[in-house]
């Protein structure tokens, strides 16, 4: 039988084995530095949920500096003049001069050219 010096050190090298494979951490990266996560939910000290800029948008905060303004999320407001042609895709459709069709295809009596 095996004396209890090398069973104890056996035992010793498998379960730091084990628990190093058990214990995983993750790091994030906020505004306010790497802050080590587990699976408990802590908000820090410093940080409100009702702070006025990271009320508006948690996520995009850092990200991106633009927001989509009142005015285009507003009721019945189309990008482009209604019937001009022109794509709500185009740059600055409001200023834009110009033919709203600058491509022929052809012309044909249905169409009269402007295809």
């Amino acid at each position: 039988m095996a004396s209890p010096k090398i069973f104890l050190l056996y035992f010793v090298v498998i379960f730091f084995t084990i628990s190093k494979i058990a214990i995983i951490i993750e790091a994030e990266e906020d505004e306010h530095g790497l802050d080590v996560v587990n699976e408990d939910f802590e908000l820090p000290m410093s940080m409100s949920l009702y702070e006025g800029e990271n009320r508006r948008s948690l996520f995009w905060h850092k990200t991106f500096k633009y927001y989509i303004s009142y005015g285009a999320l507003s009721a019945n407001r189309i990008p482009c003049p209604p019937r001009s042609g022109r794509s709500y895709y185009t740059h600055h459709c409001f200023s834009a001069h110009g033919p709203a069709h600058p491509y022929t295809r052809g012309c044909s009596a249905i169409t009269r050219c402007r295809r």
